[in-house]
């Protein structure tokens, strides 16, 4: 009887799911884990008023039962793959606590375990690769932050004495940390120390007995994810890899397929974005993302925060973007994986191995890599062209005058999303016959440019700045002498 009934619900709930798909014209794996995404506000508002301010055992029990259920609701049996993870990690931890092998073996067996799941699975959209990937940099960063903590403080970066941890965590605060419903599907990142403060009270407010006084700053955050969720879906109608895929695309104009395509990256940017901000929104409403008061005696909720709409809305350069896109998975490659590279002794090797990594975490088809590849030459372009716009002063004078700002502005914004979508088209549609075909539409521009502006700006960096002002001075003085005349 019970069994009948277990059964019928499932199967009400199935359609229900299916019916939401259709409706809106997205699949039903898309429907699932977005449903997940909004249970992590009311399973919030029950930890408030039901576990908030219990022993961290008790803390640690919901968080991991909830996670493992939104994990076996989206993927089913799959969700053996964490526990495996966990297990092992935890097993390192007890026998080699902060040893070289022990970050070694973490990282190698995280990662590799990662690389094995995406080989297996050929589909990777919204698989269980989806949480595995938060899970092997989760563990990964525990294991890194319990070797830091046996070393002495006068060793640690500012960054690392953030995270440091000298005693091996519980099972428990591990399961309860990785299985964490506000972040374990997307993200973001925060380390295991900051989860320990969190569940012991460190971040409750003395002055204000019970829950954080956070829910509008987080439904606040819920509902700017809506909206970008919102514009993904009704942009998406309008801007899509089958049209740019379909052969009435090379009818357009030229200037208009490299329009398409920025609109296409800048729509697709907005999916990452509402989900992060609608997980953030989860940790705020918690208080997880508790980070201390501003000069006003403000609470900050911005402890996890991976991603800051306006100044991403407003940035004109590389380095903005990247400040404020993904932010904690840019932190967490800087801290554990970039600056231990320091024994390489060189910093583009070095950027360029933690590059690979990135993408090799993302996945094993190939358009990761070419929009890490783009991406490695955009920045560095961006450098170059900032290093030799100071030894211009033509440029610099051009660029600063009042009455050109807001050109300036339109044309660099203008460019950044072109580029950075251009980049997103081999992020998107992951198969190098696919985005080459749209690359090759617009007669691969963007390869063009960021691979052929290297070598410009490194020939006019050879010129001593002493040309370029002995070039003013002679057409100073030639100005000089006509008026004389």
């Amino acid at each position: 009887m019970l069994e009948n009934q277990s059964k019928f619900s499932m199967a009400v709930v199935e359609k229900f799911i299916q019916d939401i798909a259709d409706n809106l014209g997205a699949s039903e794996m898309a429907i699932r884990f977005l449903l997940s995404l909004f249970a992590g506000y009311p399973l919030a508002f029950l930890y408030r008023s039901f576990i908030f301010g219990r022993s961290p055992n008790i803390q640690h029990i919901y968080f991991t039962i909830c996670g493992i259920s939104l994990c076996y609701f989206n993927y089913g049996t799959d969700v053996v793959h964490s526990m495996i993870n966990i297990a092992v990690t935890y097993i390192l931890l007890l026998v080699c606590p902060g040893s070289k092998f022990s970050i070694l073996f973490g990282f190698i067996f995280n990662s590799l375990y990662l690389v094995i799941a995406y080989y297996k699975c050929t589909d990777q959209t919204l698989t269980w690769t989806t949480p595995q990937c938060v899970i092997c940099l989760r563990l990964t960063a525990v294991v890194f932050d319990v070797y830091d903590g046996q070393k002495s403080k006068e060793k640690l970066s500012e960054d690392q004495k953030e995270s440091a941890i000298s005693e091996v965590p519980s099972l428990l605060a591990i399961c309860g940390q990785t299985y964490y419903f506000g972040t374990f599907l997307a993200g973001p990142q925060f380390n295991i120390k900051r989860y320990l403060q969190f569940v012991n009270g460190e971040f409750d407010d003395p002055q204000h007995k019970g829950p954080s006084r956070s829910v509008g700053p987080g439904l606040t955050r819920m509902s700017i994810g809506i909206l970008y969720i919102a514009m993904y879906q009704i942009g998406g109608l309008l801007f899509n890899e089958e049209h740019m895929l379909s052969d009435d695309f090379m009818n357009h104009y030229f200037l208009t397929r490299c329009a398409y395509v920025l609109f296409y990256g800048r729509i697709l940017f907005c999916q990452y974005i509402g989900c992060w901000l609608i997980a953030e929104g989860v940790c705020i409403l918690n208080g997880l993302s508790y980070n201390g008061k501003d000069e006003n005696g403000n609470i900050l909720w911005d402890g996890i925060q991976n991603v800051k709409p306006y100044p991403l809305e407003t940035a004109t350069s590389f380095h903005g973007l990247i400040s404020a896109f993904n932010i904690n998975t840019n932190l967490w490659m800087a801290k554990y994986l970039f600056k231990r590279l320091r024994f390489m002794g060189s910093k583009l090797l070095s950027q360029s191995v933690t590059l690979f990594y990135l993408a090799l975490w993302h996945g094993l088809k190939t358009g990761y890599y070419m929009n890490f590849f783009l991406e490695f030459f955009m920045v560095n372009t961006e450098n170059q062209m900032t290093a030799l716009s100071k030894k211009v002063p033509a440029i610099q004078k051009l660029s600063s005058m009042p009455s050109l700002q807001p050109f300036v502005w339109v044309v660099k914004k203008t460019f950044i999303t072109f580029s950075l979508s251009y980049a997103l088209v081999s992020f998107g549609l992951l198969e190098w016959n696919k985005y080459f075909k749209v690359y090759g539409s617009i007669y691969y521009i963007g390869h063009v440019i960021f691979m052929l502006v290297p070598l410009v700006v490194y020939l006019f960096a050879k010129v001593p700045i002493s040309v370029y002002t002995s070039h003013r001075r002679n057409q100073s003085r030639e100005l000089k002498e006509e008026k004389v005349d």
